[in-house]
């Protein structure tokens, strides 16, 4: 599902151009693709396919069986879970600054906030390790890294 929703927006931003360098448009593109990203989360939160299937990609033998082990996986749940809601509370505070210099300044910090959060996984997946999510996941979390990046050092404010 995240997938369509992501192809259409691309087809969206086709055909209605879109000034890249206008803060507000990058910072609802961000919000937009954390809350897709946030999904998951949620999902293996509530238990049921996704838990077990996050849990099986761990290749961790015997986690499903120990109590302790999936204990601990849930708390990892909840403290990946709050860091991210916080990400996206930033974002959505961001949307709120109305000077260049405090939206250059917030746009750099979620910038490394975003970086920061997506580097893992390429480091595992360069690593040749299996601990990664699914290469167009991996895609869609470097857009925001990405636009942030450009935003916060070319970015214009828009009346």
């Amino acid at each position: 599902m995240s997938v369509y929703l992501y192809i259409c927006i691309l087809v969206y931003l086709n055909q209605n151009p879109v000034e890249m360098k206008n803060f507000k448009t990058i910072l609802i593109l961000t919000l937009i693709l954390d809350i897709i990203q946030f999904i998951p989360l949620v999902l293996a939160k509530m238990g049921g396919e996704m838990k077990s299937q996050m849990i099986s990609d761990f290749n961790i033998e015997g986690l499903a069986n120990s109590a302790p082990a999936l204990e601990v996986f849930d708390i990892m749940f909840h403290i990946i879970g709050f860091i991210y809601l916080g990400t996206i509370l930033s974002v959505v505070y961001t949307l709120r600054l109305k000077t260049l210099e405090g939206l250059k300044s917030a746009t750099f910090v979620l910038f490394i906030v975003h970086l920061f959060w997506t580097l893992p996984d390429f480091v595992n997946l360069l690593s040749g390790s299996s601990a990664h999510p699914p290469i167009i996941i991996m895609i869609l979390t470097l857009i925001p890294v990405l636009a942030l990046s450009y935003v916060s050092q070319k970015g214009e404010l828009k009346s």
